[in-house]
């Protein structure tokens, strides 16, 4: 998968583009991986309403970040569960 900064901010059509090309990694990624890219994919989902000044959309990124609250705290729940360290915090 592409490793941008997750805190970054978005700012144009390679941050789309990295983003539909991992898409395409999601199922063989590691599950930090897998939630850099969930943070990653609502950043960018938010930033495309942004400029594109469609907020009839919001609902989609919305649920995308969402999504990705879900999954890290799912990812901190296992690690409690297993004692494993934390999943890595966004830039």
């Amino acid at each position: 998968m592409t490793t941008s900064p997750s805190r970054r901010e978005p700012s144009g059509v390679h941050d789309v583009l990295a983003l539909l090309n991992d898409a395409e990694c999601y199922a063989r990624a590691t599950l930090d991986e897998r939630l850099a890219y969930l943070e990653r994919r609502a950043q960018v989902l938010h930033w495309l309403v942004d400029v594109l000044g469609e907020e009839c959309s919001r609902y989609l990124a919305q649920d995308a970040e969402d999504r990705a609250l879900d999954a890290r705290q799912r990812a901190e729940a296992l690690a409690i569960h297993c004692g494993d360290p934390w999943p890595a915090l966004p830039d």
